[in-house]
């Protein structure tokens, strides 16, 4: 038993009294399908709703009532009224269009995962612009990528979704989302508890679990993230007690370097102007756990740029500029001092 273990149970009480009771009270009747993560085809979808209210009032928490239809391989069609409001802190000030929290209420489109649960991520285009459809396709990349290293990630589904004005002022148009799944499914698959204490550090974490995160955002070049306060970050405690310490898992990934969005800024030093400069994060674990992270990211190597060079909905330019921002990162964890220069005079000195 590791000395940090008394203290741990008390945070991990604690934790648990601040959880809530929502999944509690949803424990035993929680029925989950992820066949609609299972398939990395597009799925076919159009939102009607009062566009220009939607953007012009995206700061309301006021819901807005909309009908959504989905279209089936099979050419069959399901339409229902649901509501939605403006989601996401930060992208509602910055995103013309951003994304959108989809509440289907009472709505049954003969889907066990839809039926299930009624609030929903959708990861919209946020610019008016066309090339804002390939931040969100590098943006969904990112989360399939994380997906290879480790089963407690989110899973995304991509849709091709026509968004079209209820009032008719608005020209409808095709724009790619994404759907991310939701917290407590992504917990529940892994046999965990979402936990919303937020002043667990990163010493309270996983080590395996916060290594991995720590070196996935480095090769991303993602610094819009923190443990402690829970920001992009949702802890996920096993079921199984005999496992002290909860994992960390990550989301929104808009700010980083592999994006590459027009908008995106260095949070945590906003005089270096490339939001491509890449910052560690991580706790100062040894020097040979870190060796050991970065053997898994060179046997995922092929597997991550097979995933890149395989998803043609990128354009060129963008499918490019990853695998040169990618190769970046596996040349310098290919230096023999990589521990010593970008890890060591960084990371975060913690009591470990």
């Amino acid at each position: 038993m590791s000395r940090a273990f008394p203290g741990m149970v008390i945070l991990f009480l604690i934790a648990l009294c601040v959880m809530g009771q929502s999944f509690e009270s949803n424990a035993d009747s929680l029925v989950f399908n992820p066949d609609i993560f299972s398939s990395d085809k597009p799925l076919q979808w159009s939102l009607t709703f009062d566009i220009r209210k939607f953007r012009n009032e995206k700061d309301d928490e006021e819901k807005l009532p909309a009908t959504l239809t989905i279209y089936d391989d099979d050419s069959s069609v399901v339409q229902r009224n649901i509501s939605i409001k403006a989601r996401g802190e930060s992208r509602k000030k910055i995103c013309y269009f951003p994304p959108i929290k989809l509440n289907l209420g009472e709505a049954s489109f003969d889907d066990a995962y839809l039926d299930t649960i009624k609030n929903h991520k959708l990861v919209t285009h946020c610019g008016s612009s066309k090339k804002s459809d390939q931040v969100l396709l590098k943006e969904y990349l990112v989360y399939k990528l994380f997906n290879l290293f480790s089963e407690k990630s989110f899973r995304v589904r991509l849709i091709k979704m026509k968004y079209i004005d209820s009032e008719e002022k608005v020209k409808t148009e095709s724009r790619f989302a994404f759907l991310i799944e939701d917290s407590d499914v992504m917990a529940g698959r892994n046999q965990c508890l979402i936990i919303k204490y937020e002043k667990f550090g990163m010493k309270h974490i996983d080590r395996s679990s916060m290594i991995l995160l720590s070196m996935f955002q480095y090769m991303i070049g993602n610094v819009d993230w923190t443990v402690s306060g829970l920001h992009n970050i949702k802890l996920i405690k096993s079921m199984d007690f005999t496992l002290e310490f909860p994992f960390a898992v990550p989301y929104d990934f808009d700010h980083a370097g592999f994006v590459d969005a027009s908008y995106a800024t260095n949070v945590m030093n906003p005089e270096i102007q490339s939001v491509k400069t890449r910052m560690f994060l991580g706790a100062c674990y040894t020097k040979k756990e870190y060796d050991e992270i970065i053997k898994v990211f060179l046997n995922r190597k092929n597997e991550m740029y097979d995933l890149i060079n395989n998803f043609d909905l990128l354009d060129d330019k963008s499918a490019k500029s990853i695998i040169t921002y990618m190769d970046k990162f596996y040349k310098m964890i290919g230096q023999p001092n990589f521990y010593k220069k970008y890890i060591s005079p960084f990371c975060i000195n913690y009591d470990i």
